[in-house]
């Protein structure tokens, strides 16, 4: 399963400040997971105060492993809330 190539969507809360960005791509990069796509939105409560962001990132194709590998070192991230969404993007032909 590990060498199994795919696209993955991967959206994760972060901290809201400089340099979240950058280290979450730099995690990608470690692993050799190429980011095609990716984009950051604030999060604000109930009241419309910001309170940190979202980012979505969409990959080249990547292994299984290497995807796993990356989310674990995601979570590890003291900017990272959490990841809360990974879903295999099939049949996309990019």
């Amino acid at each position: 399963m590990g060498f199994i190539e795919t696209r993955y969507y991967v959206s994760m809360n972060v901290a809201d400040k400089p340099g979240v960005l950058s280290a979450v791509a730099a995690e990608f990069a470690k692993r050799e997971v190429s980011i095609a796509e990716v984009r950051q939105e604030g999060v604000v409560d109930e009241g419309g105060r910001r309170v940190g962001a979202r980012i979505v990132v969409v990959t080249h194709l990547a292994t299984d492993a290497a995807l796993s590998e990356t989310v674990d070192a995601l979570d590890d991230l003291d900017v990272v809330q959490g990841v809360s969404s990974v879903i295999r993007l099939e049949g996309t032909g990019l």
